[in-house]
């Protein structure tokens, strides 16, 4: 949680964990952020200015067209001049939205953002309709791209000119330059792929994909993007890599940061982009995969161990956050031996033994746990 102690309110209305707790609470994420507001009190304005941001944009499909723009606009002023219940009171009076400071600072950031996102789809989609049959980076270069479509039923390799690797799925499709020459190393995919970039934090690589840009600086992935499905995934296995939708109002400071700007993913993370909701859901990749070096693989073999410090060495192993009470699973030991299984049924053997239960949120394991009866 220390990561949003610089945090500003655009910051946090962009963030995908601060989004799911504002619109989806649990018992365990409220704990999260109520611990961390205590220790951070000055950021308390920011937290709710933040959250009364989400609460009015639930962000939607930016599919609008000219007309639709005025709609938006009026939508939007509709939304941030509602009534506010004054909290405290049996009886129920009514106060205008605008005469308290902070909602005016959040009804005015939420209407900057919703109207830029609305006329940003419209430009985008001009220039689409101008230029049938084409896909340009954000940066307007038009140089020409080689293109390599895999009509076999066989993955096929590819080579970069800066010693990146490509492995494109059958059925898939990429476009790139034969040299990269500009700020940044841009190629274009349709399908599956499986990328190994070679390191070059001075030219970042990005790849755009059925509305999605992943953004990385040197690492490993898999990107599933395919024409008909209303889905885009990514899937780290080494390192890290951003990714941010084209409908991103700041999608231009994303690409043309050095810096990894966006939902940021590490190894056994993967990102699921909704396209028709625009809606990101960080979690974790199907079968997680130990990131340590095979020295450093642990033995998995417990005896009498208390379940905190079981947990702390499976997060180590698979490079992962577990979040637990380490007051409740102190006293909580375990005797076992888990060295053939995966990480769910790891958890799932540890969980059963502690009497606790496990949920994956944004990308971290999270235990749920009333402490052990004996």
């Amino acid at each position: 949680m220390d990561r949003y102690n610089d945090f500003s309110v655009e910051d946090f209305v962009w963030d995908d964990f601060f989004r799911q707790w504002t619109l989806s609470p649990t018992p365990e994420t409220d704990a999260l952020w109520d611990d961390w507001i205590d220790a951070n009190p000055d950021m308390l304005e920011k937290v709710e200015q933040a959250k009364a941001i989400v609460l009015s944009l639930r962000l939607h499909e930016p599919d609008i067209d000219d007309v639709e723009i005025n709609q938006v606009v009026k939508q939007t002023v509709g939304r941030i001049t509602e009534t506010y219940e004054e909290p405290g009171r049996t009886s129920r009076r009514l106060v205008p939205v605008f005469s308290i400071p902070w909602m005016q600072f959040a009804a005015s950031v939420a209407f900057i953002v919703l109207l830029g996102w609305a006329v940003y789809s419209v430009t985008m989609k001009r220039e689409e309709k101008s230029r049938p049959g084409q896909q340009h980076s954000i940066t307007g270069h038009s140089d020409a791209l080689t293109e390599k479509i895999n009509s076999t039923s066989q993955t096929i390799e590819l080579a970069l000119a800066d010693g990146s690797k490509i492995s494109l799925a059958p059925k898939g499709r990429i476009r790139y330059p034969e040299r990269f020459d500009g700020e940044r190393r841009e190629v274009f995919l349709e399908g599956e792929a499986f990328f190994d970039i070679a390191k070059d934090p001075g030219h970042p690589f990005l790849v755009y994909a059925n509305g999605l840009v992943t953004k990385v600086l040197g690492t490993s992935f898999r990107i599933k993007a395919y024409g008909d499905s209303r889905e885009v995934t990514v899937e780290v296995k080494t390192g890290k890599v951003a990714v941010f939708a084209q409908s991103d109002p700041h999608l231009n400071e994303k690409v043309a940061d050095k810096h990894l700007q966006g939902v940021v993913l590490t190894p056994n993370q993967k990102i699921i982009y909704a396209r028709n909701e625009v809606k990101m859901v960080k979690t974790l990749v199907e079968k997680p995969e130990m990131v340590v070096s095979k020295a450093e693989i642990p033995q998995f073999e417990f005896e009498d161990t208390p379940a905190s410090d079981v947990f702390n060495t499976i997060a180590r192993a698979y490079g992962i956050d577990i979040l637990y009470d380490e007051a409740l699973l102190k006293d909580c030991p375990l005797t076992a031996r888990l060295d053939n299984q995966t990480l769910h049924d790891k958890l799932n053997i540890i969980c059963k033994a502690v009497e606790s239960s496990y949920e994956i949120v944004d990308g971290q394991v999270v235990i749920h746990s009333k402490g052990c009866r004996n």
